[in-house]
């Protein structure tokens, strides 16, 4: 027997089980071609998000300030919301419409995608305008954008690259250069990192689609995006936003084994198998980080499948086989060379690594701007800790009290608990070894774990409520509460957008604007400062990067 379903948290959970009926007829509401093919209303999903998200890129191009004068960033911030809110109320008018001629479950579906692109489209329109005036990526050709840009040189040579870093970007950049900007690494590095940034919202809701309904997904998966997700590198940081759910949606399929034939457990494993390895060859960091409770996850699944005999086993089993064999068969080059350089030391000790190795709900990287550790953390209100970690903490353990059996709560609990110990461990040998081996990276996952717990304990706590009340709600009751609660996140997107953007506005302070401002203070190809460079000074293109243009292929 197949086993039971647990507390169904899938695609179509809540609203969109089943198509839509007439309360008179009978007759469904959706379209017969929706009907007919499920997948397409959840493609639409997928275009209408990336489209609101690169139009508004496209919108934000408009804008013209001096974004190296605060007036001029301040300017530049409110024109962004303008345009936010203009688009938004388009949107909603747009639901409005679908909501009436298809479906409110149809409407609400493509209403959270839109603003799922809205939301990372004004992120990215900021760094638009933070970088008005200036061809050059966040930091300009220094740091990891410059290496970077100069692996991109290297590979169009046929050059080798360092062997551990993931190859998916630089071979990216590399093509990006190839084809749209001959010669110039930097302004390719540019284009690209926005446009991942505006993708980050559409790629990470999709993401969290598999488990949760719209809203909710819209709720876990978008609002993360502008804590964790750096502008800088925005590719690193969607494999940590998009590899939780996938691995929570690979669990799921595992405990459906029972019900699935041979060669659909093999199809399973080989579609997860190829997901990871994208993930792994964009970003490979976030699987060191989470193998220990990836490993305990699977080791959980496994003794919940035996439950339903050795056939049910057997298939799980054979679903962990193909997607490792698809795994090394893209992967495994790279896997080898990453595991023969795993000694490679990072004695690199900036501000992060002198901060409490408990605190992990902020980081400051090595770009404090005005904070010192004898300001910082900021010390909280009961036993040195802040409200919002204590709520991360309660609504942890809710989670864990309303929902421990589900994959999604298995997954972000493990992950934690496994990040902080390879996070204590490593600090703990920080004072022997005089290595950091990137332990700080570790804050990003801890605090994206305790807020998928935090919106699965309120998901988990309205369905309960709504279950218990729904035989007296009002028809479309639920669809009005998800409008309302579509309009607080289009709201909380629109603020945490401006404060984001607003840190990477450009500022001569090393805090998180210094990026910009060194992208504003470095020298043009032609020998030129960017139209905005202060007092008109700039410092020379390293011949790595300026080489690009005379040896062009």
């Amino acid at each position: 027997m197949p086993p039971p379903r647990q507390a169904s948290l899938g695609v179509d959970a809540d609203t969109t089980v089943h198509p839509p009926v007439s309360a008179r007829s009978g007759a469904p509401l959706l379209p017969k071609r929706l009907i007919g093919a499920p997948g397409s209303l959840a493609v639409l999903e997928a275009a209408l998000a990336v489209a609101v998200a690169f139009g508004f890129v496209v919108v934000s191009r408009t804008i013209t300030v001096n974004p190296t004068t605060r007036v001029g960033q301040v300017s530049g911030l409110a024109a962004l919301q303008f345009r936010f809110i203009l688009i938004a109320m388009v949107l909603a008018l747009g639901w409005w419409a679908v909501s009436r001629k298809l479906s409110p479950a149809a409407g609400l579906r493509l209403a959270c995608a839109s603003v799922a692109g809205l939301a990372s489209g004004l992120y990215a329109g900021g760094i638009v305008v933070a970088l008005r005036g200036t061809p050059w990526p966040l930091f300009g050709f220094w740091g990891d954008a410059g290496e970077l840009e100069k692996w991109s040189v290297l590979i169009q040579h046929g050059q080798p690259i360092p062997d551990v870093y993931p190859p998916l970007f630089p071979y990216l950049l590399s093509y990006w250069t190839r084809l749209f900007d001959p010669g110039q690494p930097g302004a390719a590095m540019k284009t690209l990192t926005v446009l991942l940034t505006a993708l980050a919202g559409p790629v990470v809701y999709l993401a969290w689609r598999l488990l949760l309904p719209p809203v909710w997904a819209l709720a876990i998966g978008v609002a993360p995006v502008f804590p964790l997700c750096t502008a800088y590198k925005p590719y690193a940081d969607i494999v940590l936003l998009v590899l939780i759910p996938a691995f929570a949606y690979f669990t799921g399929r595992l405990l459906d084994s029972a019900g699935r034939s041979v060669n659909g457990a093999l199809l399973v494993g080989a579609a997860s198998g190829a997901v990871f390895a994208v993930l792994f060859l964009c970003y490979s960091g976030w699987f060191v980080w989470s193998a220990p409770g990836a490993l305990a996850c699977l080791a959980v699944t496994l003794a919940r499948v035996s439950r339903h005999g050795p056939g049910a086993t057997v298939r799980a089993l054979l679903t962990m086989a193909a997607t490792g064999a698809v795994f090394l068969a893209l992967d495994g080059r790279y896997l080898l060379r990453l595991l023969t350089g795993a000694d490679t030391p990072d004695s690199y000790m900036y501000f992060d690594t002198r901060t409490d190795p408990a605190y992990f709900s902020m980081w400051l990287g090595d770009l404090p701007g005005g904070y010192t550790h004898a300001n910082w953390p900021v010390p909280g209100e009961l036993g040195g800790i802040g409200v919002f970690v204590i709520l991360l903490l309660v609504g942890a353990g809710v989670s864990l009290g309303l929902g421990a059996e589900l994959p999604v709560v298995q997954v972000a609990g493990c992950f934690m608990v496994g990040s902080f110990l390879l996070r204590y461990w490593f600090a703990s040998h920080m004072e022997r070894d005089q290595l950091v081996q990137l332990y700080p990276r570790t804050s990003p996952e801890i605090l994206y774990c305790c807020l998928v717990m935090v919106v699965m304990a309120a998901h988990l706590g309205v369905r309960h409520l709504s279950e218990r009340t729904r035989a007296q709600a009002a028809p479309g009751s639920v669809m009005r509460t998800g409008g309302a609660a579509l309009a607080a996140l289009t709201l909380f997107f629109a603020l945490a957008g401006s404060a984001t953007v607003d840190r990477f506005m450009p500022s001569n302070d090393r805090s998180l604007g210094f990026l910009a401002w060194v992208a504003h203070s470095s020298q043009l190809p032609d020998g030129s400062c960017p139209k905005f460079a202060p007092h008109q000074t700039c410092t020379p293109i390293p011949p790595a990067i300026s080489g690009a243009a005379a040896q062009r292929p």
